[in-house]
């Protein structure tokens, strides 16, 4: 690619316009954000289209189920919009290094009237308090449907990470398909990040820590991670998780970090 581009949407050196791209996409956005951007990116013009795609294709986020279907058409070269972008199919497996999921939810976790505690299980509790619209939400789908297709493929061999960002969503949304049984095994880095809104209370928080509910995951299911990071999960998650990671080196909660293979451990501060 020349060091600039001919044309009059695009009058500067293509570097500073992907230093800038590319500092603005890694930044943290909502879905909607992203979404309106990734769209707009290729309707500017087919230089700037071309600049996008190289951004995109490094790091690539899936903001909903729909785009996650779109992303498989793009591995798979089904897409017409992609296809000269994607060279054929070849850059997004000569860059892509992660794939980042993301979940946004407006709503905030709150209680609603159910049995008094002595009637029921904390985990009954847990899915009574949370406001989930469906047993399953469409991006625990769609993660699920990329995962197993680049599992059994050989699509993206420099893909190292993989984020799996949910906003005041429940565990449920993620962990009603996925067991990670099928897990691509070039990605050395999982990263689940549960967040809530500040206004959750606290009390639900800390029923979401202690609920008892077991995920589903099998040990030594996972072959390739060596670091995993987790938040905002319940602490029978977090250990299914570890147990999960066949070869796991490190561990970073939001309360510790641990190191196997040795004798520190450190408190995150």
């Amino acid at each position: 690619m020349s060091s600039t581009i001919s044309s009059s949407a695009l009058s500067l050196p293509i570097e500073i316009y992907e230093q800038i791209l590319t500092s603005f996409w890694n930044q943290p956005q909502s879905t909607h954000d992203r979404a309106i951007f990734m769209k707009s990116s290729l309707a500017v013009s087919q230089n700037w289209a071309m600049i996008y795609m190289r951004i995109f294709s490094q790091d690539v986020y899936i903001p909903s189920g729909e785009f996650a279907l779109k992303f498989l058409e793009i591995l798979r070269d089904e897409s017409p919009v992609y296809h000269s972008l994607n060279e054929n199919g070849s850059l997004l497996n000569r860059r892509c290094r992660s794939i980042t999921f993301q979940r946004d939810n407006d709503g905030v976790i709150v209680k609603k009237p159910i049995a008094p505690d002595s009637c029921r299980p904390t985990s009954v509790l847990v899915q009574g308090m949370l406001n989930t619209p469906t047993p399953e939400h469409p991006m625990g789908l769609a993660i699920y449907a990329v995962t197993r297709f680049l599992y059994s493929s050989n699509k993206l061999p420099e893909l190292r990470r993989i984020s799996i960002l949910f906003a005041n969503s429940t565990m449920n949304d993620l962990f009603t398909r996925n067991n990670f049984i099928g897990f691509p095994t070039q990605v050395t880095e999982l990263d689940i990040q549960f967040t809530y809104d500040a206004r959750t209370p606290s009390d639900v928080l800390r029923k979401i820590r202690r609920d008892a509910s077991a995920i589903g995951l099998l040990p030594y299911s996972i072959k390739g991670v060596r670091t995993l990071r987790v938040a905002g999960l319940s602490n029978v998650a977090v250990r299914e998780l570890v147990s999960s990671c066949a070869i796991c080196e490190v561990v970073h909660t939001d309360w510790k970090t641990y190191r196997f293979g040795s004798e520190r451990k450190t408190r995150q501060t």
